[in-house]
């Protein structure tokens, strides 16, 4: 729930005791505290609240003089526990701001919203935010070599077990593949599922022989190579689309980046590190949902 607190409080209670029992009226000096709240609504966040790593909550802050010392703003400062958010120094009657937060760590922390009037007096705002791990937990394989159809590396890959197969090994292990890699006069190189068409017509491969052909889709995506590498332990991936999904990734370049999902619905990433000068060889890393 919303806290309100004065830090003058007690010297306000102090004060005029004080005040009362040896000060004529005329004497009194004017004291009150600056004011300051959390705006409320639904496009705002004002109470405790529970969240996690992948999301972005608004706060709305109103605050103001207090109207008979009249005495400016001067200071606010926004923390979420022992972070500092924002430290602002102006002069004004009023604040009014909206700040986005998004959140990093996993925790319970007190947001607190602090402002400070031209007589150093503060009045403060605060509420609880409880963040948890958001995304789901992904594991990372690098290092992957693999080779094309005529070369003696491996051309099949498993995200399940981590392993590139060749041609026999792979036979055998049918159920475990999710691509296959390829160069191709029109294709060039190529990341195929077992089930495309053209992969299929590669007679080194053998697939006319397989009876389990995993149907992995790829989509193109925006994500840079920086930001394939700073996925860590978890991560939120974005809705596959079904309608645009193909059975084949062409023409690679190094330092892209495929978006795929298995037939057992397990998202991933594929990045292309190095095609080689040669081309029919190439370097992958992969990220796979657990």
């Amino acid at each position: 729930m919303k806290k309100v607190k004065s830090f003058m409080a007690i010297a306000l209670f102090l004060g005029v005791a004080t005040v009362f029992t040896g000060c004529s009226k005329d004497e009194d000096p004017i004291i009150g505290d600056p004011s300051i709240d959390f705006k409320g609504g639904t496009n705002y966040t004002f109470e405790n609240i529970t969240v996690t790593t992948n999301d972005q909550i608004t706060v709305g802050i109103m605050a103001a003089m207090h109207p008979d010392t009249k005495k400016d703003l001067t200071n606010f400062k926004l923390t979420l526990g022992n972070q500092t958010l924002v430290d602002s120094t102006f002069t004004s009657a009023s604040f009014d701001a909206d700040y986005n937060i998004s959140f990093a760590s996993v925790g319970t922390f007190t947001l607190t919203a602090v402002i400070k009037d031209a007589d150093m007096r503060t009045a403060e705002a605060s509420f609880d935010i409880t963040i948890e791990q958001g995304g789901t937990a992904v594991k990372k394989t690098t290092n992957i070599e693999m080779g094309s159809f005529n070369d003696p590396k491996g051309s099949f890959y498993s995200t399940v077990n981590e392993m590139v197969y060749k041609v026999a090994e792979a036979k055998e292990n049918q159920a475990a593949i999710d691509f296959i890699f390829f160069k191709g006069v029109t294709n060039a190189n190529s990341i195929a599922a077992p089930d495309d068409s053209q992969v299929n017509t590669i007679s080194d491969f053998q697939l006319n022989e397989w009876t389990t052909k995993n149907q992995t889709r790829f989509n193109t995506t925006a994500m840079t190579a920086a930001e394939f590498d700073a996925i860590g332990e978890f991560h939120l991936f974005p809705e596959f689309n079904a309608t645009t999904q193909t059975t084949l990734a062409n023409n690679l370049s190094n330092g892209q980046i495929i978006y795929f999902m298995t037939q057992a619905g397990k998202k991933g990433y594929v990045k292309v590190v190095d095609l080689f000068s040669r081309g029919d060889l190439a370097k992958f890393e992969v990220i796979v949902e657990e």
